[in-house]
């Protein structure tokens, strides 16, 4: 390893994401379904490419500038999961010319304008709201959704795709059957979708990191888009997605002050390294786990400790003698921490860098 670090740094583990690559790729096989990685995790040219080593060709992205950035480095097939709406027409229409979009409508309106606006052919996904509460369209809006395909079925530039659904409550719950449990209302949603538009080849994408990580059976859908499984995250590990050494992003933060008397540090790592994302660890709201990195890149997390409040740059860590005693020193002069959300996180660094100190280059922020 390194000197200690001199500002924060997100630190990358190149085999632990290939792992996770490889694990996703795999069940989506044996599954029969597509996968089709979302990037707004990593946002990196260089991660990238680990996915299309193991053959991934299509993508999915969370905006027309995203899509840009991974267009330039020859991604053409690329799924922007985000509703459309009409002040982004002049990038899709550049998009559109340079590589496959599949784009989500919400609004029959939207469509008839993406149609009199390119010349392109560009596939159309509905995203259903099965009770999550964000965007989409409710089942019960029925009228909506024939509508989009009626115009999309009358455009001359446009083609119905099928349906996509992003559940985020199964990020707050724990444990396989809880996440089962949850993620059925989705699937439920797709088998009445599946029965009322059974005329049709359509695509069901489903795009959570927890169900796609423990549930087995996903059918009926077709199609796998999570992103966060390729670093994730304490998020994650709470819910029982991921062990501690499948974590593929740590922050290296610095330590400015030790505080013995409150058994406390202020590290140089606050809500614009680490967002103000928190969960509940044990009963308390906890902003970050600091771990121990071993030198074989096993990962074990610090019992006692945890970041227990962020301003903008200083972060104040519990936990000053359990993590001295973990790692073996008698002045703290820098913390490894696992984030609380790592897709949040990573978005917040301009750069990443290896273990051995190389940076890996990275869009900046969203």
């Amino acid at each position: 390893m390194r000197k200690p670090a001199s500002r924060p740094q997100a630190i990358i583990f190149e085999n632990h994401c290939r792992a996770n690559i490889q694990r996703i790729v795999q069940k989506a096989s044996r599954i029969g379904a597509a996968y089709t990685p979302h990037f707004k995790t990593h946002q990196s040219a260089v991660v990238a490419n680990w996915f299309r080593d193991e053959g991934i060709t299509g993508i999915t992205v969370s905006s027309p500038e995203m899509a840009m950035y991974f267009a330039d480095h020859n991604w053409d097939d690329i799924t922007i999961a985000f509703p459309f709406y009409q002040n982004q027409i002049g990038t899709i229409r550049h998009l559109s010319k340079n590589c496959s979009l599949r784009l989500m409508a919400t609004d029959p309106k939207d469509v008839v304008l993406l149609d009199s606006e390119t010349d392109e052919t560009i596939r159309i996904l509905i995203e259903i709201d099965a009770g999550y509460g964000r965007s989409g369209l409710t089942l019960d809006d029925s009228g909506s959704i024939n509508a989009i395909i009626q115009k999309v079925d009358q455009s001359s530039h446009l083609a119905f795709a099928g349906f996509y659904i992003h559940d985020g409550a199964t990020y707050h719950v724990k444990g396989q059957e809880a996440v089962r449990n949850l993620i059925q209302r989705d699937l439920n949603a797709f088998s009445r979708l599946q029965t009322t538009y059974s005329r049709r080849n359509l695509d069901y994408c489903l795009g959570d990191t927890p169900s796609c990580s423990l549930c087995d059976d996903l059918d009926p859908a077709t199609e796998l888009t999570p992103g966060n499984l390729v670093f994730y995250d304490l998020m994650q590990i709470q819910a029982g997605s991921c062990t501690w050494d499948d974590i593929g992003l740590l922050v290296r933060v610095p330590v400015a002050q030790e505080k013995p008397e409150t058994e406390q540090c202020i590290i140089h790592g606050g809500a614009v390294h680490f967002s103000k994302d928190n969960l509940m660890l044990n009963g308390v709201q906890t902003y970050g786990q600091p771990v121990v990195l071993h030198e074989n890149q096993t990962i074990t997390p610090v019992q006692g400790s945890r970041i227990s409040a962020l301003s903008q740059e200083h972060g104040t860590v519990d936990g000053l003698s359990a993590i001295k005693k973990a790692y073996g020193v008698e002045q703290l002069r820098e913390i490894w921490v696992c984030p609380v959300h790592s897709c949040l996180t990573a978005n917040l660094f301009e750069m990443y860098h290896t273990p051995e100190g190389v940076p890996v280059t990275k869009r900046i922020l969203s």
